[in-house]
């Protein structure tokens, strides 16, 4: 098969960006078969197809397909990044800040796997070959929740001494919340993310100052 969008650029910055386009392309399309038919039944000749190049392309960027998944990890990341960066850049009060922050991160994270049958393969890959890019995700939530809680203290939103808990035990609880909120028969994307805004709620009145209780 034939990769009609090969160019060779025009120098180093072209060269670059259109390396990242590549890869950011491949990355897009091994999540579509990952989350469809799971890690074991993806090949690169599947990957090189639903991305619409040649298989060749995809080693000139990877030695294989667990490069290929801590790629699609890592642009996952970048995703949910941008969707929590805009909800940094909100508007409104604490408690719909932090559940759409939530569902930015764990609400994002679970359309891309949570939802499918091939979850439990999934999970043992990302144990197995990107721990350290699973870390780098839960990471974007730990980071981004810590500046919402500090900025929203700062202002009299919230009283984290009410908690009794440091910031980062507040945030590691609540990513504890949003993990067991999926517990139970398999939810629809639509009914976890009922249940992270009921778990935004209850974290967002355990932290009101006691003058706005």
């Amino acid at each position: 098969m034939a990769d009609s969008s090969e160019s060779s650029g025009t120098g180093a910055n072209s060269c670059a960006e259109d390396a990242t386009t590549r890869i950011d392309q491949i990355a897009d399309a091994a999540l579509r078969r990952f989350a469809r038919y799971g890690f074991k039944r993806t090949s690169m000749d599947d990957i090189a197809k639903e991305a619409g190049l040649a298989k060749a392309t995809l080693y000139l960027h990877f030695k294989g397909k667990d490069d290929v998944f801590r790629a699609m990890m890592l642009r996952t990341g970048q995703r949910v990044d941008a969707r929590c960066q805009r909800v940094m850049a909100m508007a409104a009060p604490f408690p719909e800040r932090l559940a759409a922050l939530l569902d930015a991160h764990f609400g994002t994270g679970y359309a891309c796997f949570g939802a499918g049958e091939h979850l439990l393969e999934l999970k043992a890959v990302m144990t197995s070959v990107a721990s350290a890019e699973v870390q780098a995700f839960e990471n974007i939530f730990t980071r981004h929740a810590t500046e919402l809680l500090e900025k929203a203290e700062a202002a009299g939103e919230i009283s984290l001494s009410r908690s009794g808990l440091s910031t980062a035990t507040f945030v590691a609880t609540l990513m504890q919340a949003a993990a067991g909120a999926k517990a139970g028969a398999k939810l629809s994307c639509e009914t976890y993310g009922a249940r992270l805004r009921d778990l935004a709620s209850v974290f967002g009145a355990a932290l009101a100052p006691t003058g706005l209780d």
